[in-house]
């Protein structure tokens, strides 16, 4: 009795000094194709060289040191030295599950332990299960006489998901994401399973999936490239099929979303949020389309980006000295930048001549309202997070240039994600198609 609420991609881990008692918990888990990793917690041989950042359910035995009585400073040592071993900092959320005989044994001191040392590695909630509740027998062979419930295991483990609405909403995200590369990967490839003949069917599908996306410029590119490309083409129908599972979802069970957040606090989350939504700062090159280029501040550089501001700046309803006034409030803290919205296949098809590039500017969210948002030549932004302080980013598609950028070596440590830079390069074609009144 799978659920789509327990993840299936392996993030699962299970910690125990004695395997004989995960035992009946590793059965549960196999039995029902859910996958996970053991880790004897007394052993420091058994746990990975680096933390692991990808677990979202860890079972956790406090009792690490075969029932001996010790104490609370040995064991609390042993405990922040596993969970380091096991959690990195930036694995993100997960909740522990005290995996033991006793249900308060050692809670309060691991409890301690997240608000001290292991602050950073602290799981989203702390839940208790008490090994005698599930399987009463803990010998290696099962007890015929007390056979374990899988029901009853992965019902009390929805129990505890289901309690937690966001959290179980992000475990079906991952599960549909971890189905739809699976379906993905069977749709294409099913039909050539002839073992004799599937390395060689296989390779042509991929082979025509870089042909299809590289065009004519197939033929000149490296290797390395044509394998990207096919991935690439591969991806178009992966984001079809996980539109399709996640449309598929059974959500009854779930509860409502239920917040109390405060304006200010609102405005703060939504700016963070926009800065992963807007923003990747995975990039490989300025020749990337969506890459934001911050250029060198000279003297003439700080009037152009000034002039493009005074472009975007919404003189109608502000008095002559108010404006200028804040206009020398808003330079101090204005940032000149570029934005490049050359089409992603001149790239990948080797069609580029000049790279086309938009002028903007960054500057901090409160002074929105002063930008000139009736305008088609304006582009703003939501806002996001930039340098600790709320900001948008303002385009003028009147400072639209070319230039090339190919021995351009800095590195860009921006860039827009690929839904904003559609966004950005249909305003764009539209300021540049539009028909104008002329008239006498």
């Amino acid at each position: 009795m799978s659920s789509n609420l327990i993840p299936w991609n392996g993030r699962i881990a299970i910690v125990d000094d004695n395997v004989n008692q995960a035992l009946p918990l590793m059965r549960v888990f196999a039995k029902n194709n859910i996958p996970y990793v053991f880790y004897k917690g007394n052993d420091i041989t058994y746990l990975p060289e680096a933390p692991e950042n990808d677990i979202r359910i860890l079972f956790l035995d406090l009792n690490l040191l075969g029932g001996l009585e010790v104490p609370s400073k040995n064991i609390r040592a042993t405990l922040i030295s596993l969970i380091k071993h096991i959690i990195s900092p930036t694995n993100y959320p997960y909740i522990l599950i005290l995996w033991s005989r006793q249900e308060k044994e050692y809670g309060d001191l691991l409890s301690e332990i997240f608000n001290t040392e292991l602050n950073k590695c602290a799981p989203i909630g702390i839940f208790n299960y008490v090994k005698s509740d599930f399987f009463p027998s803990f010998a290696e062979e099962e007890d015929s006489d007390n056979p374990v419930d899988d029901n009853k295991i992965l019902e009390e483990l929805n129990k505890i998901l289901l309690q937690l609405p966001a959290y179980s909403h992000l475990m079906q995200w991952e599960n549909c994401v971890h189905t739809s590369a699976d379906a993905t990967i069977q749709d294409i490839f099913h039909d050539f399973h002839n073992p004799g003949e599937w390395h060689n069917n296989a390779n042509y599908i991929l082979d025509s999936f870089a042909r299809s996306y590289l065009e004519k410029h197939y033929t000149d590119a490296a290797p390395e490239n044509r394998t990207k490309a096919s991935l690439m083409f591969l991806n178009d129908v992966y984001n079809d099929t996980l539109e399709g599972e996640i449309r598929k979802l059974d959500l009854s069970r779930v509860q409502e979303l239920q917040h109390h957040i405060d304006e200010n606090t609102q405005e703060k989350v939504i700016a963070k949020i926009n800065e992963r939504i807007l923003l990747s700062k995975v990039v490989e090159s300025v020749r990337q389309p969506g890459s934001v280029l911050f250029p060198k501040l000279t003297e003439e550089c700080v009037r152009h980006y000034h002039e493009l501001f005074n472009n975007s700046f919404n003189k109608k309803d502000l008095e002559n000295k108010q404006a200028k006034s804040l206009k020398e409030n808003i330079y101090k803290t204005l940032q000149p930048c570029d934005v490049v919205v050359t089409p992603a296949c001149d790239y990948a098809q080797n069609k580029i001549k000049f790279d086309r590039i938009v002028q903007g500017i960054i500057i901090e969210s409160k002074y929105k309202k002063l930008i000139d948002n009736r305008s088609e030549a304006i582009y703003i932004s939501p806002t996001f997070i930039y340098q600790d302080r709320p900001c948008i980013l303002v385009l003028n598609f009147r400072y639209f240039i070319t230039e090339d950028l190919s021995q351009n070596l800095t590195k860009p440590t921006l860039k827009l994600r690929n839904r904003v830079l559609a966004e950005i390069q249909s305003k764009l074609a539209r300021h540049i198609n539009r028909q104008g009144i002329l008239n006498l």
